[in-house]
């Protein structure tokens, strides 16, 4: 009879068994080895367990992957696939063509074989003297249970010299019994590496070490480890039916088919009642027991979100898991598994009803609870008068409209709007298309005709791809970019001094001398932020294309040298554009990949470690910043401006399966003890931009629902438009608007326009699914659509201190007063966007605006004012606030950069 762990091998046969001795071969290290070519099937996998982000996927890559996750089997499949498991399920086994069918070439190494359709090279790690051509292998799965079933009983213990006595257990621990394991359940959940040679000692040792206060021995070579005895787990009848010597010393006994030698460090073994559903947690209910379908399957999963967790899964932890996260049904498989979803998801799953019994798996947390079984799910549904979340779907004008505006000459990189009313766009020069400047300023009084709206400009001397902007704080309001894509544009400082008027081409261009003025270090990929004392602070980066990090910051104008931040290190490359943020109580907020922190305006120096930021309910390792790129805006500040103020992070991406993220989290890191507060989004999104509207809500668009930031990276474009509104309860903020036509991937913007619209241009992922998109739309908010007419506001005073009061003339019926800060819009990092809603009164027409107190509440710089009468907002008038503190206007004294602004 061949061997059922190697087909070469022969095992015995009927009422023949081989004899082999011990001590005649060398015990082998502990190694992989080969098991031949076995059956799988994509909808029951053999190995449960898909490894991803491999690579070229070699057998060593697979093996490798496997042990670091802690499984015991590896197997290859389709030349490019590894899975993993510590058992092998549904069936599978070794081929019953052989080997002929494993039979393509690795695609790390075309001298392996890494299966085939349908076929895993397989290989099993063993711990030495097992499972190889020259060695007896211990059978490689569970033999069948005995056809005769013992009723258990509980007992004293039966005496049984040769398993009552052994050398070499740890101190403490004696011998506690047979018992019964089996068929069809385990009453010791940790198995260990099969070993030909185990005796008493090496698995009661071996459990020890691993802090278990059980072991137990079956079939003379398994071991097995645990805190408790389950499945309300007894003495056999008689002892003598743990008669099977042990493989390493023929005068102990280790256990028989379905009966475990029982040993112990415990006094009285703690016994779990045979498990059950838990019918009640907290809001959850138990719904049953339902089939699941495997990721390759033509339906999808029933609750795609999987968390996995070996020792401590049960329906609370499961539950719980999902109800942080925002989803509302739940099911938990092969015991460890929980998967968080939508109610909804069982039915577009196809999922069935299964009879009670086929989830019979007890969960590893508590023994007493069922955790589902092999493709059987242990469901439950969250049943509250109030939800976990109520999305909101209005209709019509309540919905708002995309619009579109015009095609144009440029895929803008930042979108960034001028005090002029104009818009700056600044897309690739060199690297883009051969006919570019670089730069084009576009008016949307003349969107109407395409040969009049866009003005060409000049003066761009490097390539600007993947750069940083900010609009200063001097009296022209100028404009600047910092960085770029790779050499000397890296370090390129780029000023431009808006002119004209709206339906009026001006006449400024751009200026860049990086001989003259120029960063202290190359940055591709970095964040800027206006300071409180004026100056601009530059964050991160890397030195040029896919080049090594630039873990550090420096100011402009120039003060002092790199500031180096050792956590960007850390985290490169995951924590390219930062989010930056000048604190109200003093210090600068930073958000990089998973983490924040809080630094000290004065030395940079951490003062305050956040909680990290949670990703997704399976993989808290997913990041918001570059590439896995999610957006970051500030939450309303409101007069008197006591209350902290609160950030919101929305979307960003999880690796490995590589999906957007369907949540936001805000945070108000100035509380004595921060808490990130997720809130469930009604889509995944990856690559989003999100605009700041005057009613103070929040316009999320653009992305999509896989992949990352990056060339050819992000699939699934997401066409939603979605509304936030802080105004309303956390779960009650969402609101499903209109969707476009158009795909905005990578290298898509979104800002406001003076009049209220938002514009949204670009998408450059250089992807054949996708095209460059020169088209540009705007989406109509609400406010525009409900059919009441826009307020009228004027300002004479323009330029404000911080505390000051102005007069401005409205009309009548206005509301309240926003003020936005001025933003360049690149890569979901909105630099410079903020939004306050002053003190004011009116008498009539006539209203007295406070501006906020100091630099720390609103820093200084250019704000668009709106009055709002409800949510219908003026068009914008653009104010400076607080001044030039730091003489920026006086900034750079060079001919390239002439003329000066002045203070």
């Amino acid at each position: 009879m061949k061997c059922n762990g190697d087909q070469t091998q022969n095992c015995g046969g009927a009422n023949r068994i081989n004899i082999f001795e011990f001590g005649t071969v060398q015990a082998a290290a502990p190694s992989w080895v080969a098991q031949g070519c076995y059956t799988d099937k994509g909808g029951a996998r053999t190995l449960s367990i898909g490894m991803d982000g491999l690579g070229a996927v070699t057998n060593d890559k697979c093996q490798a992957a496997c042990l670091e996750a802690g499984y015991t089997y590896a197997g290859t499949e389709y030349a490019r696939e590894c899975f993993c498991d510590s058992q092998l399920r549904n069936g599978g086994g070794p081929a019953p063509d052989g080997n002929a069918q494993c039979n393509m070439a690795c695609a790390g190494d075309d001298s392996q074989i890494c299966g085939g359709p349908d076929r895993l090279t397989m290989f099993k790690y063993t711990n030495g003297g097992g499972g190889g051509a020259s060695s007896s292998a211990a059978p490689s799965s569970t033999p069948a249970p005995s056809s005769t079933v013992v009723p258990p009983v509980s007992s004293t213990v039966r005496s049984n010299t040769a398993s009552a006595t052994a050398s070499g257990v740890p101190t403490g621990w004696t011998y506690k019994g047979c018992y019964v394991d089996g068929p069809g359940f385990r009453i010791m959940n940790f198995q260990q590496q099969d070993n030909a040679q185990m005796t008493i000692a090496s698995c009661s040792n071996a459990c020890n070490a691993l802090g278990y206060e059980i072991a137990g021995m079956e079939y003379s070579t398994q071991c097995f480890c645990d805190h408790v005895i389950r499945q309300g787990g007894s003495l056999a009848t008689a002892d003598t039916q743990c008669g099977m010597a042990c493989g390493g010393n023929a005068n102990e006994k280790c256990g028989g088919p379905d009966r475990l030698s029982v040993w112990s460090s415990l006094a009285t073994l703690p016994i779990k009642k045979k498990p059950t559903p838990k019918k009640t947690v907290g809001n959850w209910q138990y719904q049953g027991c339902i089939t699941d379908t495997q990721p390759l399957a033509t339906f999808p999963r029933p609750f795609p979100w999987q968390y996995v967790n070996k020792t401590s899964m049960s329906a609370e932890l499961c539950l719980n898991q999902c109800a942080d996260y925002g989803y509302m049904a739940a099911g938990i498989e092969y015991g460890e598994e929980c998967y968080c979803g939508d109610i909804d998801g069982v039915e577009k799953s196809q999922s069935q009803v299964a009879p009670e019994t086929d989830c019979n798996m007890a969960c590893p947390g508590d023994a007493e609870e069922i955790c589902g079984a092999g493709l059987r799910l242990t469901w439950y549904k969250y049943v509250s008068d109030t939800p976990l979340y109520v999305w909101n779907y209005p209709t019509g004008a309540a919905a708002g409209r995309y619009q579109f505006l015009v095609g144009g000459p440029v895929i803008p990189l930042i979108s960034q709007p001028a005090i002029n009313g104009k818009i700056s766009f600044l897309e690739k020069k060199g690297t883009g298309p051969p006919n570019s400047t670089g730069a084009y300023e576009f008016d949307p009084s003349l969107s109407d005709n395409i040969f009049t709206t866009f003005r060409e400009m000049k003066g761009i001397k490097t390539d600007l791809f993947c750069a940083a902007g900010l609009t200063l704080p001097d009296k022209k309001g100028r404009q600047i970019n910092i960085g770029g894509w790779s050499a000397d544009s890296t370090f390129g400082v780029r000023l431009h001094t808006p002119d004209g008027v709206l339906g009026t081409n001006g006449t400024s261009q751009w200026q860049e001398n990086v001989n003259t003025l120029a960063l202290q270090t190359g940055r591709w990929y970095p964040s800027a932020m206006q300071m409180v004392n004026g100056s601009i602070l530059i964050v991160g980066g890397q030195s040029g294309s896919n080049g090594p990090p630039v873990p550090n910051l420096e100011l402009l104008p120039k003060a002092g040298g790199l500031v180096e931040l050792d956590f960007l290190r850390r985290t490169d490359p995951f924590n390219l554009y930062p989010f930056l943020v000048v604190l109200p109580t003093g210090g600068i907020f930073i958000a990089y990949y998973n983490e924040a922190r809080i630094m000290n305006e004065a030395t940079f120096a951490t003062d305050k470690v956040l909680p990290n930021i949670p990703a997704s309910v399976n993989n808290p390792k997913g990041g918001r910043t570059y590439p896995y790129e999610g957006t970051q805006v500030l939450l309303p500040q409101k007069a008197p401006y006591t209350d902290p103020l609160e950030i919101l992070i929305c979307g960003g991406a999880v690796p490995n399966p590589q999906w957007g993220i369907d949540n936001c989290v805000s945070i108000k890191p100035e509380e004595p003890a921060p808490k990130w507060k997720i809130e469930r989004m009604p889509s995944r999104r990856v690559m989003p931009c999100i605009a700041t509207l005057p009613d103070g809500t929040f316009l999320i668009l653009n992305g999509g629902e896989t992949g990352e930031a990056g060339f050819q990276l992000g699939k699934n474009p997401n066409h939603n438009a979605v509304l936030y509104d802080s105004n309303k309860p956390y779960g009650q903020r969402f609101s499903v608007m209109a969707n476009t036509t158009i795909s905005r991937m990578y290298h898509s913007e979104a800002v406001l326009m003076d009049d209220g619209r938002v514009l949204v241009s670009g998408s450059d992922p250089q992807d054949a699914d996708f095209p460059q998109e020169y088209r540009l739309e705007v989406f109509m908010p609400p406010y525009l659509l409900s059919g009441n007419a826009q307020p009228s506001l004027s300002a004479t005073n323009k330029d404000w201190a911080h505390g000051q009061t102005i007069t401005v003339t409205v009309s009548a019926g206005v509301t309240k007063f926003s003020l936005l800060g001025s933003e360049a819009s690149t890569h979901g990092n909105s630099m410079g966007a903020r939004i306050l809603f002053p003190a004011f009164s009116c008498a009539g027409t006539s209203c007295t605006v406070t501006a906020p107190p100091n630099a720390h509440v609103a820093p200084p710089g250019w704000y668009r004012l709106f009055a709002l009468n409800g949510p219908t907002p003026s068009k914008g008038v653009w104010i400076r606030l607080g001044g030039d503190p730091a003489s920026i206007g006086n900034w750079p004294n060079y001919p390239d950069f002439q003329p000066l602004p002045g203070v």
